[in-house]
């Protein structure tokens, strides 16, 4: 009876890769999730009452399976815009060779089509996002991702695009990763191969394609403002299915001609693109964000699925389900502005490097660390990336840099907030411009000619002039990652926010 449920999970009619029938009227239906980040458990639904927890892997498939069992057979492709990576243990235990292979197996076992590469596919390195993709089970696109020389694709199985055929309609979906890419990994590893803008890529490969199929739609990673004026710079697309900003957009956005959907993260929801098509055109669209409650499965879960699910979760409470400390109230995060889990962890970073200041990037804070029990994997869901720590000089001049940009980014809101530690700063705004009043380095007034210490990542210390605007003196780095950091820190006792304000405003 198991075997028999595990067949009846896993049929579903095959979506062919092929371009040989002439355009014909039909329907189409994209289902679609974005920025899973390893989150294959269900996870807290912040914008819904009382935050419960829904999605992860399970709930998806049975959404998926109940959906293709609705519409026409074959007319129904599942797509995932990338960012598979970095945010839950998952990722970093090795599969096949490949840290992050379990997301290869889920995004199998559920039935994807397609999946596109996100920035954060290189957070274990490109040779192990060459690992992932050659064990992918489906293929992955990316059409401005080059090998160095620009001609060749850069990964195994990786393609620019696809055409699909489902049922009597051809359907290109064309691949594109945000070209931004430069600032958002390593740069050893960026040097190793060619980015393309992706206005110019996927120009190409709408032309190139169109005149040959039904409907044209780009799974995109570059994220919403940026979806847009792909759609205002490239006619002919029909669809971009975004990720990278973690949107949920409970409606379809119409730009030009084109359609814009995304799922928010972390498979909570489900995107649901229904399409009439007919002579070659899309006609009507109607779209649907689904959020994937546990009790509005209609039915029963894969057996397979299940048992795969359940053992990786016993592997990774085997270690991070140990508890820490406690809490007593939640430590929040913030991009713009200081946050208490911001000044949290550059305190563990500067007591770990024993160092004057420390710095630490709200992109970074990954998770709000909620009150009660705090175990590793709590901790981690904060920290996930694993960054070294490094110990490096920074004079006091250019230190007062950085607290500038710090109020220049409260001012504006256009780019992220470096958390400090061991410092703190008045400033105020004359003229509409911000302005650093004064500051202070352990109580003391800040001295611009002194050498200080400081501790930060390495993602900063590599990043430097986007976080910092100085580059770092005598940069060494530390036998511990930011995660080791965190630990020891929390376990001094119960995990209290820092009660000082490190960043006043005064006007």
């Amino acid at each position: 009876m198991l075997n028999l449920l595990i067949l009846v999970a896993c049929a579903r009619a095959p979506v062919a890769h092929d371009v040989g029938l002439p355009p014909q009227p039909g329907h189409l239906t994209i289902l679609h999730t974005n920025d899973l980040h390893g989150h294959f458990l269900p996870e807290p639904a912040e914008w819904l009452d009382g935050r419960p927890a829904i999605g992860g892997m399970v709930r998806l498939e049975q959404e998926v399976r109940a959906l293709r069992a609705q519409r026409p057979e074959g007319s129904v492709v599942l797509l995932d815009g990338g960012d598979l990576l970095t945010g839950t243990p998952l990722t970093d235990m090795e599969l096949e060779g490949a840290k992050g292979g379990a997301m290869m197996k889920l995004l199998g076992r559920v039935g994807y089509d397609l999946w596109v590469v996100g920035n954060h596919e290189f957070d274990k390195g490109l040779d192990n996002l060459a690992a992932l993709t050659r064990i992918s089970p489906i293929p992955v696109l990316s059409a401005n991702l080059r090998a160095p020389g620009g001609e060749r694709p850069l990964l195994p199985r990786q393609k620019t695009s696809e055409v699909l055929r489902v049922g009597d309609l051809k359907v290109a979906v064309i691949g594109a990763t945000t070209d931004a890419l430069a600032r958002l990994m390593n740069a050893r590893d960026f040097s190793r191969l060619e980015l393309l803008k992706v206005e110019a890529a996927v120009r190409a490969e709408v032309a190139r394609l169109s005149p040959r199929v039904d409907v044209v739609v780009v799974l995109s990673h570059i994220g919403l403002d940026a979806d847009r004026a792909l759609a205002r710079a490239v006619p002919g697309i029909d669809v971009i299915v975004g990720a990278h900003s973690h949107t949920r957009l409970t409606h379809a956005e119409v730009v030009e001609d084109t359609w814009i959907v995304q799922a928010g993260s972390y498979g909570r929801s489900l995107g649901v693109v229904d399409l009439d098509v007919s002579g070659g055109r899309v006609g009507g669209v109607r779209y649907q964000l689904r959020d994937l409650l546990p009790a509005e499965a209609t039915i029963p879960p894969d057996p397979g699925l299940v048992a795969m699910v359940d053992g990786w979760k016993r592997d990774m409470d085997g270690y991070y389900g140990h508890r820490v400390t406690t809490a007593p109230a939640l430590l929040g995060r913030s991009y713009h502005h200081e946050s208490a889990l911001g000044k949290w962890i550059t305190d563990a970073l500067r007591e770990a490097a024993e160092s004057d200041v420390a710095f630490y990037n709200g992109g970074g804070l990954r998770a709000d660390l909620p009150a009660g029990e705090v175990s590793r994997g709590s901790i981690y869901a904060c920290f996930p990336f694993n960054n070294e720590v490094k110990r490096f000089g920074i004079r006091g001049d250019a230190l007062r840099g950085v607290l500038l940009r710090n109020a220049m980014a409260e001012l504006d809101e256009k780019r992220g907030f470096v958390s400090v530690s061991g410092v703190s700063y008045r400033w105020r705004t004359v003229n509409g411009a911000a302005e650093v009043v004064d500051a202070y380095v352990g109580g003391k007034p800040l001295d611009p000619a002194r050498l200080y210490t400081a501790a930060t990542t390495s993602y900063i210390a590599e990043q430097w002039e986007k976080h910092l605007g100085a580059e770092p003196i005598e940069l060494v780095t530390l036998p511990v990652t930011d995660f080791d950091a965190a630990l020891a820190h929390a376990a001094g006792g119960p995990l209290i926010a820092p009660g000082d304000a490190r960043a006043v405003r005064i006007d």
